[in-house]
This record gives C-alpha cells, sequence and structure tokens, in this order.
C-alpha cells in the first residue's frame, strides 16, 4: 500500500531486483529474490511476470536442497504458475513456469503437458525444450529426453544455470549407457559451476560404469574437499 501510493516501487521494479538476484544462483540470492517477487505480487496482482518468476524460484529452492519447507514451497509455486497461465496463457515462460515446479512437485504428466505448450507457443524458447527434456527423462524416457535437451543448451548457450541442465542431460546419456557422451556433458557441467556436487556424482558413476577407477577417485577427494569447507 505505502508503496504503491508513494509512487516509488512498482511490482517491475521488484521483478527486475528479483530477477538479478536470482540469477547468481546461491541460497541467499534465491532467498532475497523469493521475497521481492512475493512483494511483487502484492503490489500488482495482475502483473502475470511476478507470478511466473515466484515459480519458478521456489522451484529452485526445492531443486538446489535450499528449502527450509518443501512442501509449502511447491504448493506456493505451483499456485502461482497456475495463476500465471491463466492471466497470460500466451507467455512462453508462464508454461515454462508451471512445468519446472510440476517437475519438482513429482506431476511429471502436467510437466510433459506444459512443456510441450511453452515450445508450441514459442517453438525457439530454450527454457520449453529444456524443461521438457528434463520432465521426459524424470518420467523415465532417457531416450526422448536427449534431443530437447541438446536443442535448449544449443539455444540457450550462456545461462548461468546451465550447469543444471547439462547434468540433466548427462543423467539422460548415461540412462542411454552412452557413457562418454554423458561423462562430458557432466563436466561441461563441472565448467560452468566446479562446486556442483550433483554432476561430481555424474562423473563418479560413469568413472564406475567405465572402469576408470583412479579418475572416480580423484571427484571423490574433490566431494570430501567441499564437505570440508
Amino acid at each position: 500500500g505505502e508503496l504503491r501510493r508513494a509512487g516509488t516501487v512498482t511490482g517491475w521494479d521488484l521483478v527486475a531486483q528479483g530477477s538479478w538476484n536470482f540469477h547468481q544462483v546461491t541460497q541467499a540470492t534465491h532467498r532475497r529474490a523469493r521475497e521481492l517477487f512475493r512483494q511483487a505480487r502484492q503490489i500488482d496482482p495482475e502483473l502475470p511476470e511476478a507470478s511466473i518468476w515466484l515459480a519458478r524460484v521456489d522451484a529452485g529452492l526445492v531443486a538446489y536442497g535450499w528449502s527450509d519447507h518443501p512442501s509449502e514451497d511447491r504448493h506456493e509455486g505451483m499456485q502461482a504458475a497456475l495463476e500465471a497461465v491463466q492471466m497470460d496463457e500466451r507467455s512462453p515462460y508462464a508454461h515454462y513456469a508451471l512445468a519446472i515446479i510440476s517437475v519438482y512437485s513429482e506431476s511429471f504428466d502436467l510437466a510433459n503437458r506444459a512443456g510441450e505448450k511453452a515450445v508450441e507457443v514459442s517453438p525457439s524458447f530454450a527454457l520449453g525444450h529444456l524443461v521438457c527434456g528434463m520432465a521426459r527423462l524424470f518420467s523415465g524416457d532417457a531416450e526422448g529426453a536427449v534431443t530437447p535437451l541438446e536443442l535448449g543448451l544449443k539455444l540457450n548457450r550462456y545461462d548461468p544455470q546451465n550447469f543444471i541442465w547439462y547434468n540433466v542431460l548427462a543423467l539422460a546419456y548415461f540412462f542411454r549407457r552412452d557413457l562418454e557422451e554423458a561423462m562430458q556433458r557432466a563436466l561441461m557441467s563441472l565448467s560452468i559451476r566446479p562446486t556442483w556436487r550433483s554432476s561430481m556424482e555424474t562423473v563418479i558413476a560413469c568413472c564406475a560404469a567405465l572402469g576408470r577407477g583412479d579418475v572416480a577417485r580423484h571427484w571423490n577427494e574433490q566431494i570430501q574437499v567441499l564437505e570440508k569447507a
């Protein structure tokens, strides 16, 4: 109320600040971003972007293991995404938001449908292809996951969150038994974020399957270093 009357801060301003924080990809900045998106929704309930970003950040907090209350965060994110889709059904980001929160709510049918809708609305929308691949992988279709993930990464080469997508792609190759490809993608993930434990675990799994005990030991040591830090 006060902010709106004073005319100083708009919902858009808060979304812009929040999205900057979101792209830093740390626990503290994700939490800060969520506060800003929640405020934006309060100030401007008609702004679809506030709801889109709130769903995305809730999914991120759950995905990265940074949530204190995963079930509450999933619920908030799902409500926000459904509202966003109702407000702007031509927005590929709204369908993406619904898809990503659905993946982390284990609603894979909804995730698949929302991901496909995002791509239908905007065929060159990288995140739409990426979330389609993720939804397919998590619902047990590693074979069908590779193509949309590769395409999404090609369209979205410089996204700071690509360390996540490269690891998802690595897992898709791993479950397809393309172990060399899996290893290469997991290492791409680590070239973006050298401390990302999930990708180290993927590399170790690949090494074990390929019989490269020495390389696996190196990455196990890296994980131990991380845990002591």
